[in-house]
């Protein structure tokens, strides 16, 4: 899991007011912040603005001394300079007539601090805070400050590094809340069919944890939009969803993934009719997947994913027309049948992978004209896949698998030009892999495992220029295939074609003079592999490496173990080849 980061970027004028003055036209250039905190006075004789009051600017400048120095804080504080005028400032907005600061927005500017200075504090009319970004060297969030601010309406303290406990009495005194954001922002890489378990912890050294939940939410009840991700809520039980539906009745966005919650959703969430986001993935989530979800008008995102929910999922969720995304991925309980998708669907992304899903893919999966991933990766789907799914032009991501799925992919792969993501498992198809996946030419993964896939590996795959991924494992593809011709797909970091009928050998090229990529993750078991591969000379990043079962002589190369010494390899397989030494 990686943070999500960004540069610095403040906000750029929209514009906002259309002034008619007499015969003039005037436009002017606001922030795009609410109204509030562009601090705009209009009559009809004159526009002024009020200067930055001298202790506004003094507390503004007591804040930029308590960032570390760096490159990152010079950009983000040039404009800041004793003597001008603090609202005219980067990242700062007053209120016209006042000449309080009403808006901080030093988001994502990469500054560093060992503490968030009280400072802050003094700016009692802020009404948009955010500090998102930044780096406060896990220091505590301050356990007292925040009921000074009672104007603020936005707070965003996300992925700023902090630790220990989240002041849930402070913040829980700022009545006029209505956007809270406390959460770690992040990117998830998924190992796709590595065998590893999914375990449901995802705590860490550090954490910023929350142990009253209903202290905080208890007084905003103007709060629409809540993102808490990666807080550790493990000791909350069902307070957190008893405690939204009480005190939260006008909430639209609901994020709490990684929150290590392990109670079922709650019945009472039924009262927020308002929801449009609701994102409770990776969490420690039992019980059943609630039909009220169906009831919510305006719901688009229902993510629920990696969590442990169980029992059938009501068919009538698929069916609601705003809903954008369904995501209830690694859910290896729950159990369903796919509906039939009428055209007013609005779904752009569905996944019910990893479940115990079953019956037939419909051929009406095709009218969600909108769609553009798609993960049906159930062991349970059955018969045809339905050539239909070739009329998803949209489409960029497509999982499909299924026990019981036969048939032909050939005859519709080529209509999804669009497709970045292409992963089949599991199926009976009985033939070669189609010549005409080279035509996919934005490929960046391709995955067609335990397909029973025959005949050779098409030679246009090679000319994927995009792929980052290529996965071809578990098959009966046999010929021989040269490592050295993989130097065209530079991007390439995943490998896997194990246990197949293949002879893989090193190739007619001088692999020491020719540019390849650097894998990170190389699986050739069962490859009849007869020489330790010369191509990982090129690999510094390697972490996963399987050669086994193959005819492997003499000793692993010196310069393969000191290559490991500095990398991160955390899997190695050289089991039964037949080395002499080590």
């Amino acid at each position: 899991m990686l943070p999500h980061t960004k540069s610095c970027m403040m906000m750029h004028p929209l514009p906002l007011v259309l002034l008619l003055l007499l015969l003039q036209i005037q436009l002017l250039a606001v922030s795009s912040h609410p109204p509030w905190a562009a601090g705009t006075f209009i009559n009809h004789t004159a526009i002024t603005h009020a200067r930055c009051l001298p202790d506004q600017a003094s507390a503004l400048l007591r804040l930029k001394r308590s960032f570390t120095t760096t490159d990152e804080s010079v950009a983000a504080f040039q404009s800041w300079k004793a003597g001008t005028d603090c609202c005219s400032w980067e990242g700062i907005r007053c209120g016209a007539t006042s000449g309080r600061v009403t808006s901080l927005d030093l988001g994502d500017c990469g500054l560093q601090s060992d503490h968030l200075d009280h400072v802050i504090f003094e700016l009692t009319s802020l009404r948009y805070l955010n500090l998102g970004g930044n780096d406060f060297s896990l220091s505590e969030i301050p356990s007292t400050g925040f009921e000074q601010l009672t104007m603020l309406t936005h707070l965003n303290l996300s992925t700023c590094n902090f630790s220990g406990q989240v002041p849930a009495y402070g913040i829980g005194r700022l009545m006029s809340l209505v956007s809270l954001d406390l959460s770690f922002q992040y990117e998830i890489i998924e190992l796709f069919d590595t065998g590893f378990a999914f375990s449901g912890d995802f705590t860490y050294d550090g954490q910023l944890m929350l142990s009253n939940f209903t202290a905080l939410v208890a007084n905003l009840t103007s709060l629409e939009e809540l993102r808490l991700s990666w807080l550790d809520m493990s000791d909350q039980g069902d307070k957190w969803c008893n405690a939204l539906a009480k005190y939260t009745p006008n909430l639209r966005v609901l994020s709490l993934p990684f929150c290590s919650l392990s109670s079922p959703i709650c019945g009472s969430l039924a009262s927020l009719q308002s929801l449009s986001v609701v994102d409770l993935q990776y969490n420690h989530l039992t019980g059943s997947v609630p039909e009220f979800f169906a009831n919510f008008s305006s719901l688009s995102v229902l993510r629920l994913s990696y969590n442990f929910l169980e029992v059938w999922v009501p068919s009538v969720i698929f069916q609601h027309d705003k809903l954008v995304t369904i995501d209830l991925h690694r859910n290896h309980n729950i159990s369903g049948n796919l509906p039939n998708f009428s055209t007013d669907s609005s779904l752009e992304n569905l996944f019910v992978g990893k479940t115990n899903f079953s019956g037939t893919i419909p051929s009406s999966i095709s009218n969600l004209k909108h769609l553009k991933k798609l993960g049906l990766n159930a062991l349970g789907f059955a018969k045809e896949l339905p050539s239909s799914i070739g009329r998803l032009r949209s489409l960029n991501s497509l999982q499909v698998s299924g026990l019981g799925l036969v048939g032909s992919i050939s005859s519709w792969i080529t209509n999804l030009t669009s497709l970045e993501v292409l992963e089949v498992s599991h199926c009976g198809f009985n033939e070669p892999i189609p010549s005409s996946i080279a035509d996919l030419n934005k490929l960046r993964k391709l995955a067609l495992y335990k397909c029973n896939f025959s005949g050779k590996i098409p030679s246009g795959i090679l000319s994927l220029t995009q792929l980052d991924t290529l996965q071809l494992h578990s098959n009966n593809l046999f010929g021989t295939t040269q490592l050295n011709s993989l130097w065209e797909l530079q991007k390439l970091f995943d490998l896997n074609l194990s246990n197949n009928k293949l002879n893989v050998i090193e190739g007619e090229h001088n692999s020491s003079k020719v540019s390849f990529p650097d894998l990170w993750h190389l699986s050739l078991a069962s490859c009849n592999v007869e020489k330790f591969p010369n191509i990982l000379r090129h690999s510094s990043n390697i972490n996963r490496l399987d050669l086994s079962n193959n005819q492997i002589r003499g000793s692993i190369p010196q310069w393969a173990w000191e290559k490991w010494t500095d990398s991160d390899l955390f899997f190695l397989n050289l089991s039964h080849n037949e080395f002499t030494s080590v």
